[in-house]
């Protein structure tokens, strides 16, 4: 099986594609610096030559609605369009649970590209072709919030109600969706609901700093009060928060 990762700079894309080869699969780890540009179109059809799955990872980082929706939303229709040309059997595309419902994403522009990602592909490709992995928060994400969202000693992290992961594990049920073609689309969470606001108090009481992280009120009371926690996973994975700490500051 050849499968080809777009966004395997990212952390998720770099985590998927040594999942992959270290089972064995053969994997063109894609992106801009290989000279595939998956929202331009530069190199996708030479890339995707002879592949059985393409795995779309790509990222932006905004929260701007209009930018997220035009990246994501372009990038499914280039990653369709190249993929039926070379005659790709099947994309997975990583997204977020819950994110395409208007009541969670109405206030969250990021989340509203991603909805504009997961149609794009329904309208471009035949169910049979695409599968949809959409994965909880992960817990580095709390971690990311900080380092972007810090002025000294202080650090703002979203109330964000969810059922968090660790990115490896979201990796994990990426590959097992490459490797064995599921039914249906897939849902993974962690095993345990937790504001993301918390997750970045414990992150910062085991590294020492920031000294203070605030908990801010941003993306709709959907986002903050339940929406994003899934029903019913279809994976639920078993790394609690302790233990990803427990790993992540190891001494």
């Amino acid at each position: 099986m050849r499968t080809v990762v777009l966004g395997a700079s990212g952390e998720i894309g770099a985590a998927l594609v040594r999942r992959l080869r270290d089972s064995g699969i053969d994997v063109l780890a894609a992106h801009r610096s290989t000279g595939v540009d998956a929202y331009t179109g530069a190199g996708l059809e030479a890339a995707f030559a002879g592949a059985d799955v393409v795995v779309d990872c790509t990222n932006v980082t905004t929260t701007n609605a209009a930018k997220a929706i035009d990246f994501f939303g372009t990038v499914a229709r280039k990653v369709s369009a190249a993929a039926d040309a070379a005659g790709v059997g099947r994309v997975v595309c990583l997204s977020i649970i819950n994110a395409a419902d208007p009541e969670v994403n109405a206030k969250f522009g990021y989340y509203q590209g991603k909805a504009a990602q997961e149609q794009a592909y329904r309208d471009a490709l035949p169910a049979e072709r695409l599968t949809v992995v959409r994965s909880a928060q992960w817990y580095e994400l709390a971690r990311q919030m900080m380092g972007s969202l810090r002025l000294g000693p202080v650090a703002a992290v979203p109330h964000m109600r969810c059922r968090p992961l660790s990115s490896d594990d979201a990796a994990a049920a990426l590959a097992d969706a490459v490797r064995h073609r599921p039914e249906h689309d897939i849902e993974v969470a962690g095993p345990e609901v937790l504001d993301l606001a918390d997750i970045g108090k414990a992150i910062a009481r085991r590294a020492g700093s920031p000294r203070w992280v605030v908990g801010v009120r941003v993306g709709g009371s959907a986002i903050r009060d339940g929406g994003l926690v899934p029903d019913d996973p279809t994976i639920v994975t078993t790394t609690t928060l302790q233990q990803w700490l427990d790993e992540e500051f190891a001494a």
